[in-house]
């Protein structure tokens, strides 16, 4: 598939420099690799462990919520002789020069702060591609572990997965774009995956289709999500028996290809009811990734569901269970995963309700909406609730959603936009730098999702400056 807008040549180059640097590095010599907590940086960051591993190294992941001066400090303490940033530093390169000791190495796909820091680096954005769309930083990682060995190819399928927990199968009916379609159809042509089309609904190629419905968080079904009864009775309502003859529960091998158009029609009516935009509705149908080396009924079959599995793992603050499953553990990590799951479904849906039975949680400005999760609402979990929140009703899609929550040290901020604001020319990791800057903080990340750390109290100078920057740089023409 050709590429646009950037130079695949010099990506594999920076790709190249880097893996070569890794390649060096000598069992004796110390390395850590520091990753981000959400499915992303989960892959990424394993990508890397493990290429590493291979190449005979001895490296060392730890998971950060977020890059800053004190996990800097805290590396700089450890004096290891390599450390490596996977989905992040790229938009930290001030904080990166305060390591006298250590020589940094940055594998992201965030947009990049400038610097005249003579700094190794590979991310999508310095070859002309799009990180938001084009490739994830466990797809970057990847690159980087293809170029240190060709046998590192069997890791394809943990880059397509952080790049489904990034939300970037933006193509044509769910499929990949960019740099990304060419690792899916490696992955593809080494037998490791198997794309089909089907309703892009969570577990959908092994699970229940009453609980696939359920389980949907992202995007939320409104009225369905977390809901088993609300799907029991919207599949008896297009004449869809949830139910097999002998008492379990349908999957969709259990359809015949006229109950599955039935239940496509059906749900993309719903959706329609319930205020979505028929293209909106109509998306819900496109690239199911089937992972072909995991068992059926596991939640790893499916690689939308297995990269939410390890999304979950980090947003609840289980990072070393995110990173088993990455590396291959399928024993007792799958067990403990089930419960991990529960519990993820069950905060999403509480903090949901919370969203639409506060009259305080939602504050509307002219061009931002907010959600304000003071110390409701967990620091890990605040960029989830800002995705899902699109889906509710209380939100419009014309504008972009900034949510604040406490967090261990000030306030956590993360914003959420759409394709069409972006469109129209919104930088949101512009947007939450500047206003996060301007206030004594920090921030960055992507035109359509970034994130930011300000000072308690400032929640409020924080909107106006980024409604009034959204203002300037958002055109009213709909494209």
């Amino acid at each position: 598939m050709p590429l646009t807008g950037g130079s695949f040549h010099d990506l594999e180059s920076r790709a190249s420099a880097v893996a070569n640097e890794l390649l060096s590095i000598k069992p004796e010599e110390s390395v850590l690799i520091i990753s981000h907590l959400d499915a992303d940086g989960l892959a990424a960051g394993s990508i890397l462990f493990s290429a590493l591993v291979r190449s005979g190294a001895q490296p060392h992941l730890r998971i950060v919520k977020q890059l800053e001066g004190e996990v800097i400090k805290e590396i700089s303490a450890m004096k290891p002789k390599y450390a490596v940033f996977t989905d992040m530093g790229s938009g930290q390169k001030s904080l990166l020069k305060d390591l006298v000791e250590t020589k940094p190495i940055v594998v992201d796909h965030h947009q990049p702060e400038k610097s005249d820091m003579d700094l190794l680096e590979v991310n999508p954005h310095l070859s002309g591609f799009d990180g938001s769309n084009d490739l994830s930083a466990a797809g970057t990682a990847y690159l980087v572990a293809k170029k240190m060995a060709e046998s590192n190819s069997d890791l394809s399928t943990l880059a397509i997965v952080g790049a489904l927990g990034d939300i970037q199968d933006k193509g044509e009916r769910g499929a990949f774009v960019g740099v990304n379609s060419i690792i899916a159809e490696e992955a593809v042509k080494m037998g490791l995956m198997t794309v089909k089309k089907g309703l892009r609904l969570y577990g959908f190629e092994s699970r229940p289709l009453v609980k696939c419905m359920e389980y949907t968080i992202e995007p939320f079904l409104p009225g369905l999500s977390g809901d088993e009864g609300a799907c029991y009775k919207l599949l008896k309502g297009i004449g869809i028996d949830p139910r097999r003859q002998d008492g379990g529960w349908k999957s969709v091998s259990d359809l015949t290809k006229d109950e599955l158009r039935t239940v496509i029609n059906g749900m993309i009516k719903y959706m329609i009811s319930q205020g979505m935009t028929s293209r909106e509705a109509e998306s819900i149908v496109g690239a199911v990734y089937v992972l072909n080396n995991e068992l059926p009924e596991t939640p790893l079959r499916d690689a939308r569901e297995f990269a939410s599995s390890i999304n979950a793992c980090g947003r609840l603050g289980k990072y070393g269970l995110g990173v088993s499953i990455c590396l291959g553990d399928r024993g007792n990590a799958l067990s403990e995963l089930k419960e991990i799951l529960q519990d993820y479904r069950k905060a999403i849906s509480g903090y949901l309700k919370w969203l639409q039975s506060s009259s305080e949680a939602v504050r509307v400005l002219p061009n931002v909406q907010a959600i304000l999760g003071g110390s409701v609402v967990d620091e890990k979990m605040i960029g989830t609730l800002a995705s899902i929140a699109y889906s509710s009703k209380q939100f419009t899609t014309e504008k972009p959603i900034i949510a604040f929550a406490k967090a261990s040290k000030g306030v956590k901020v993360s914003g959420r936009a759409t394709p069409d604001l972006v469109r129209r020319g919104l930088n949101l990791g512009a947007v939450m730098k500047e206003a996060s800057e301007k206030l004594g903080g920090s921030g960055g990340g992507h035109n359509i999702a970034a994130g930011a750390q300000i000072p308690d109290g400032k929640e409020a100078e924080f909107l106006s400056i980024a409604d009034a920057l959204v203002s300037k740089t958002v055109s009213g023409v709909r494209l």
